[in-house]
């Protein structure tokens, strides 16, 4: 009910500054009135006590003359009557509060004691005598309903204090229920949402609406909890994100620093490569990746995953002291932490630069195990087989002589195939170990070897090379560069072909291949002994490789030496 009486868009100051000026004005009316009053009560008070002394003063003038007193005693009681009777007269008759009764009351005893008066004054003055009872029964009346009429003034008086103070209590009681309803609730909700928005809750709400201070406050704060929450939220927004970006940097620092230990500790190969770039493509959301990774003494790897889908791509270098190993070819779209990428192609252009250079020593290693070897034979197994053609030569001589038997020059015969055919091999192998560093390359080694063939024969040589450079480590060299020399020389020694074609290629299912095939005879059904053996040692250094060794008749003609082995083999 007290929200009906005064609008809720009512100012709070003004509010109070009207209940405030209420109280003041009533309490300044009821001390105007009682001051009104206060000075009525005295003027009647004065009357009453003037309208009382008429009587006193009939009965002294009337026993003045009963004693027959002197006329000047006589008339100081009736001047002294006199004074009285305008004294009551100035007070009741311009007096706005005596009624009208009361004043013809007064009219009728002022009137009486005109005759009384004139009776004093007359040959007759025993009258008055006579009638001063009557005459003072009529003072009597007029005082009892001036006194009556003094009461009267007073009850209303008083009804009228007591009416002003049931307002100002009224007022009071509405001020402060108003204080309770608009000021004191609303603020002890205020509070308490302040205190909800200190402990981090800011769904903030109120069940009050006012246009006024406590609405604006209350609306303010509201507004304030929901910009804080809205500003928690995005703070818990950012260190959410901060917090994952951390996690995702520790995550790629930790993946950086654990492949560079890694990588420190073993060979690169493609897959261990391979492992990494997954942790990479993860770490940075990549759907497509291209990896070539190449070198001067490695073999070139070739990785990727996805499908770029025609959209643009950015190529990060591989790249170390000026010398490029390959790219790394990743969405531009999703190279969003290009520094980590180009740490992580620093990494694996360090680690390729270390397997390369790791490489280079080892292949001086070997060139230089195997100048060390060449000469050891040369100069022990080349030289004693040398010695033995001289001897076998000065036999056969000195037999021509002599009768000897079948059985006796088939030995003979014998061990100088044998001898010739040792030191020729010996002599291959001589200069097989004489590569310099110069002819690693596999495909130059075998133009070289076979250039060297072609020297010692009519028949054609031809060599189609189509593998990747660098893709076999020195130490393999050796093992395809013998393969394919074996099978060339049995080819011109036992073939009798006119044209020999060596294919090195990979097929389409990715599987490497070197053939070697002839047009020759093809292979016989019982093979000569040396033969055999040259096979055997062939079948050993592809086993070394982890290839695959078929030797086989052509279809139409010669004969086809095929060495096959994956790419995942390839380094057994």
């Amino acid at each position: 009910m007290i929200k009906n009486i005064i609008p809720s868009h009512q100012s709070i100051i003004i509010l109070i500054g009207r209940g405030m000026f209420s109280i003041l004005a009533l309490a300044s009316m009821l001390t105007f009135i009682s001051l009104v009053a206060l000075s009525l009560s005295l003027s009647d008070a004065s009357s009453i006590n003037k309208a009382g002394a008429l009587r006193m003063q009939s009965y002294q003038i009337a026993y003045n003359l009963s004693r027959n007193e002197s006329s000047v005693v006589r008339q100081n009681h009736i001047d002294t009557f006199n004074q009285s009777l305008a004294h009551i007269k100035n007070n009741i008759v311009d007096n706005w509060d005596i009624t009208s009764k009361l004043k013809q009351e007064f009219m009728i005893v002022e009137t009486q004691w005109q005759k009384q008066s004139d009776i004093l004054h007359g040959d007759n003055p025993e009258q008055f005598l006579v009638d001063v009872d009557e005459f003072v029964a009529k003072i009597d009346t007029f005082v009892q309903n001036l006194q009556n009429h003094s009461e009267y003034k007073v009850k209303i008086i008083t009804l009228i204090k007591g009416l002003g103070i049931g307002l100002i209590f009224a007022v009071c009681i509405i001020t402060i229920r108003l204080m309770q309803v608009q000021v004191l609730k609303p603020l002890q909700q205020i509070f308490a949402a302040s205190n909800r928005i200190r402990k981090g809750e800011f769904d903030v709400s109120f069940d009050f609406f006012y246009e006024n201070e406590i609405g604006s406050l209350a609306s303010n704060i509201s507004h304030m909890a929901n910009d804080l929450n809205q500003l928690y939220s995005t703070l818990e927004q950012q260190v959410d994100a901060k917090t994952k970006q951390l996690k995702e940097a520790k995550d790629k620092i930790n993946f950086l620093y654990t492949t560079s230990q890694k990588l420190h500790v073993t060979h690169l190969n493609a897959d261990m490569l391979e492992q990494t770039l997954q942790s990479v493509s993860e770490l940075n959301s990549l759907s497509f990746y291209k990896l070539i990774l190449t070198g001067s003494e490695v073999e070139t790897i070739y990785l990727n995953a996805g499908a770029d889908n025609g959209e643009q791509t950015i190529d990060l270098k591989l790249e170390l002291e000026e010398q490029s190993f390959g790219t790394l070819t990743v969405l531009k779209r999703e190279a969003n932490d290009q520094e980590h990428l180009r740490s992580y192609c620093r990494i694996i252009s360090r680690a390729q630069h270390r397997s390369q250079s790791n490489l280079e020593a080892q292949r001086s290693l070997l060139m230089e195990e195997r100048a060390v070897i060449a000469r050891e034979l040369h100069d022990s197994l080349a030289q004693a087989l040398s010695y033995l053609k001289i001897q076998v030569a000065l036999l056969k001589r000195h037999l021509k002589n002599q009768e000897i038997t079948p059985t006796t020059n088939e030995i003979v015969e014998e061990i100088d195939t044998n001898l010739k055919v040792s030191y020729t091999q010996l002599r291959e192998l001589l200069n097989t170990f004489r590569l310099t560093l110069d002819d690693a390359n596999l495909s130059e080694a075998i133009s070289i070897m076979l250039a060297q063939l072609r020297q010692r024969t009519k028949t054609k040589i031809h060599l189609s090379y189509e593998l990747e450079e660098h893709l076999f480590k020195p130490n393999q060299h050796i093992h395809i560069l013998q393969i394919i020399r074996e099978a060339v020389l049995n080819s011109i020694k036992h073939a009798n072909s006119n044209e020999i074609i060596i294919d090195c290629d990979t097929n389409k299912n990715g599987t490497i291949e070197v053939s070697i095939s002839d047009d020759g005879d093809g292979i016989p059904a019982n093979p000569v002994k040396s033969n055999h053996y040259g096979l055997n040692i062939m079948g050993e250094r592809a086993s070394k490789l982890g290839a695959k060794l078929e030797i086989k008749n052509n279809i139409t003609k010669g004969t086809l030496v095929l060495l096959t082995f994956d790419r995942e083999n390839k380094h057994a």
